[in-house]
Protein backbone atom coordinates (compact mmCIF):
# COMPACT_ATOMS: atom_id res chain seq x y z
CA UNK A 1 0.00 0.00 0.00
CA UNK A 2 2.87 2.46 1.27
CA UNK A 3 4.09 1.57 -2.54
CA UNK A 4 0.88 2.40 -3.84
CA UNK A 5 0.70 5.67 -2.23
CA UNK A 6 4.26 6.56 -3.36
CA UNK A 7 3.10 6.14 -7.21
CA UNK A 8 0.06 8.48 -6.54
CA UNK A 9 2.33 11.09 -5.17
CA UNK A 10 4.63 10.84 -8.48
CA UNK A 11 1.61 10.82 -10.43
CA UNK A 12 -0.14 13.98 -9.29
CA UNK A 13 3.14 15.33 -9.32
CA UNK A 14 4.15 14.72 -12.94
CA UNK A 15 0.65 16.32 -13.55
CA UNK A 16 1.01 19.28 -11.68
CA UNK A 17 4.86 19.47 -13.56
CA UNK A 18 3.36 19.47 -17.32
CA UNK A 19 0.45 21.89 -16.06
CA UNK A 20 -0.94 24.90 -18.05
CA UNK A 21 -3.66 27.11 -17.34
CA UNK A 22 -6.08 25.07 -16.73
CA UNK A 23 -4.43 22.93 -14.41
CA UNK A 24 -5.92 23.05 -10.94
CA UNK A 25 -4.10 20.98 -7.82
CA UNK A 26 -7.44 19.52 -6.47
CA UNK A 27 -8.34 18.11 -9.74
CA UNK A 28 -5.37 16.99 -10.19
CA UNK A 29 -5.52 15.16 -6.76
CA UNK A 30 -8.97 13.93 -6.64
CA UNK A 31 -7.82 12.35 -10.15
CA UNK A 32 -5.19 10.38 -8.46
CA UNK A 33 -7.70 9.51 -5.45
CA UNK A 34 -6.39 12.04 -2.36
CA UNK A 35 -10.04 12.91 -0.97
CA UNK A 36 -8.96 14.68 1.84
CA UNK A 37 -6.73 18.04 0.41
CA UNK A 38 -5.36 18.98 4.17
CA UNK A 39 -3.92 15.37 4.43
CA UNK A 40 -2.64 15.30 0.89
CA UNK A 41 -1.18 18.91 0.90
CA UNK A 42 0.67 18.57 4.44
CA UNK A 43 2.19 14.87 2.77
CA UNK A 44 3.06 16.25 -0.60
CA UNK A 45 5.31 19.03 1.18
CA UNK A 46 6.71 16.37 3.42
CA UNK A 47 7.64 14.69 0.51
CA UNK A 48 8.73 17.11 -2.19
CA UNK A 49 9.44 20.19 -0.05
CA UNK A 50 7.07 22.55 -1.35
CA UNK A 51 3.19 22.95 -1.46
CA UNK A 52 1.59 21.30 -4.77
CA UNK A 53 0.33 24.78 -5.37
CA UNK A 54 3.93 26.22 -5.65
CA UNK A 55 4.80 22.77 -7.91
CA UNK A 56 2.13 23.83 -10.15
CA UNK A 57 3.01 27.94 -10.00
CA UNK A 58 6.78 27.34 -11.07
CA UNK A 59 5.60 24.74 -13.86
CA UNK A 60 3.50 27.59 -15.44
CA UNK A 61 6.04 30.11 -14.69
CA UNK A 62 8.34 27.52 -17.28
CA UNK A 63 5.24 27.61 -19.54
CA UNK A 64 5.58 31.65 -20.08
CA UNK A 65 9.77 31.14 -20.27
CA UNK A 66 9.83 29.05 -23.25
Amino acid sequence: MAFLRLVRFERVRDELLRGNESTTVTAAAMRWGFSHLGRFAAEYRARFKESPSETLRRARGALFLE
